[in-house]
């Protein structure tokens, strides 16, 4: 198999794709100044790496989910720990992000009726297609480190929330500005 050589206009394309990439990424950095140096010394957590990743479709509104996991003690997460935190998220998928202690969580949730039984097909953690809303729960040996709200809803330190929005969206200095 004989592979073409590229044309000079394609070429001459490819290069001016290029070059407008690195400009729009340099602005980037310009526009975010200190931001951007402090979002690049962050250690990405990777959210669905850190344990064994279940996910479940959501039956019952989002609201009543985080209820319930609140009760199950589970850790909010990403978008999640924004939204119970702050009362604004990153996304607006309407996923659930939680690191919970065991399977027997998402298990009692199924129980109660909140999510559904069986495991959704679909585990990207940002879908830029639409979708039902997700249980995305994270079943670690020991939770990160986090803070108790006055609602008894546990969220991730800023720090590590921080890290795990660059480990799942990049390096958005827009969406960095929110956790900070």
């Amino acid at each position: 198999m004989t592979r073409r050589v590229p044309t000079l206009e394609e070429q001459l394309a490819v290069a001016r794709r290029d070059r407008r990439r690195v400009a729009r990424e340099r602005l980037i950095r310009a526009v975010a100044g200190d931001r951007w140096r402090r979002m690049t010394r962050l250690v990405p957590v990777l959210f669905a790496r850190e344990g064994v990743l279940v996910v479940r479709t959501l039956i019952l509104p989002w609201d009543e989910v985080v209820a319930g996991l609140r009760v199950e003690r589970a850790v909010f997460a990403h978008d999640t720990a924004m939204r119970v935190a702050q009362g604004h998220g990153f996304l607006k998928g309407g996923d659930v992000f939680a690191y919970v202690s065991g399977a027997s969580v998402v298990d009692r949730l199924a129980a109660r009726g909140l999510v559904s039984p069986e495991p959704h097909h679909d585990a990207a953690l940002v879908r830029p297609w639409p979708g039902p809303p997700r249980l995305l729960a994270c079943i670690v040996a020991e939770t990160p480190p986090h803070r108790a709200l006055e609602d008894g809803s546990r969220v991730v330190e800023g720090d590590r929330l921080r890290a795990e929005l660059v480990g799942v969206v990049g390096l958005r200095a827009d969406l960095f500005a929110l956790a900070e």
